[in-house]
């Protein structure tokens, strides 16, 4: 006996992908307006990942539009095209277009990638070699795992117009279809390299994270962010299971198409999540300096040596262990220097240096 899948309708949908992907374009904006109008600062690296990022789900959801109009949505149509009630060109073009979501859809999770990754080059201090070291290891196989995904696509059958063809591989031409398993491959291999990629950046922060020294509140919300990782990985998983163990003949459409929606819009989502961190801080502790730079966020970072504050500017001081760095700009490198009458913020007398232990609180904007 089958197994029954859930045939959810196209309204859900388009429904369920627009809602998340305005929710993700709102958290965007705020940001964005965070970082311009509020901060009086540029735009970083990871901002133009989240923008673009957005830019690519909307496209991969407008795929869906266009399978709604052509039928292709409806509840009794499986993947394989059966209950399909459109013609034979009909098909063929919905099938043309299925391949083509898929650039889209990978473009949409590395790019939500490559926006964390880039809030992670900016708070990793630069003393962490051994720990930056690890993350540029990630950097590079997102890369390569991205190119490996899009190459994998377009070369699993060639010529590409096999993906889309309705003749028989019985026949003996070059346009018959590909064979069941060429798209179970692009699947499979697709899905793990994204799932991996979303492993390795999810445990990243948990390098630094233990040796945060923040207040407990505080300390709660840095789990709870980098913690919205789980949830993404969740709905990738659920996704992979779901479609891999179904079989072809009733898979409906419209399930893979709706899980394929929550997995990189939840992704988008939880990608543009840390973004609204400073909306969110209490100007206690904040480490507040002036107007353009009214959001940094000072963090402690014990050395045995010295200790150097760098927020758009460098200077070093005798040992005093409790002063606030600014991780982000500590990342950057800056080089100009300040005088020692500023606006530190020095934190409560208890903290003592041990050996070559270094204890960092964290606050990026």
């Amino acid at each position: 006996m089958m197994a029954h899948f859930p045939t959810p309708k196209a309204v859900t949908i388009i429904t369920t992908g627009w809602v998340t992907i305005l929710t993700a374009g709102a958290v965007i904006a705020a940001s964005l307006y965070l970082r311009i109008n509020i901060q009086g600062r540029k735009l970083k690296v990871s901002d133009y990942f989240l923008c673009l990022a957005w830019c690519s789900a909307v496209a991969t959801a407008s795929f869906d539009i266009q399978f709604t109009v052509m039928g292709a949505l409806h509840q009794n149509v499986k993947i394989n095209l059966d209950g399909f009630n459109g013609s034979d060109d009909d098909a063929m073009l919905v099938m043309r277009l299925f391949w083509a979501s898929s650039i889209p859809f990978f473009t949409t999770f590395y790019l939500c990638k490559g926006a964390l990754l880039a809030v992670y080059v900016q708070i990793f201090p630069i003393f962490m070699h051994r720990r930056r070291m690890l993350l540029w290891a990630a950097i590079v196989y997102c890369g390569l795992a991205y190119l490996t995904s899009i190459i994998l696509l377009f070369t699993i059958c060639l010529p590409l117009s096999k993906h889309w063809s309705m003749t028989d591989s019985v026949v003996g031409t070059e346009n018959v279809m590909c064979s069941a398993s060429s798209p179970a491959i692009v699947f499979q291999v697709g899905w793990a390299l994204h799932f991996f990629g979303d492993i390795l950046i999810f445990c990243l922060p948990w390098l630094i994270i233990p040796d945060l020294k923040i207040r407990r509140s505080l300390k709660i919300g840095v789990y709870c962010t980098f913690g919205l990782g789980i949830i993404n990985m969740t709905f990738s998983l659920v996704r992979f299971i779901t479609i891999q163990t179904a079989p072809v003949e009733v898979l409906p459409f419209g399930l893979v198409e709706l899980w394929s929606e929550l997995d990189v819009n939840i992704g988008l989502l939880v990608a543009s999540l840390p973004s609204l961190r400073p909306y969110f801080r209490s100007n206690r502790g904040a480490g507040y300096s002036d107007k353009s730079n009214g959001y940094n966020y000072m963090s402690t970072v014990k050395t045995p040596m010295y200790i150097t504050r760098m927020s758009r500017f460098d200077m070093t001081v005798p040992p005093n262990f409790g002063q606030p760095v600014d991780l982000e700009h500590a990342a950057e490198g800056s080089s100009t220097t300040k005088s020692q009458d500023s606006d530190m913020d020095v934190s409560e007398a208890g903290s003592v240096a041990t050996g070559d232990k270094t204890d960092t609180s964290l606050h990026s904007t």
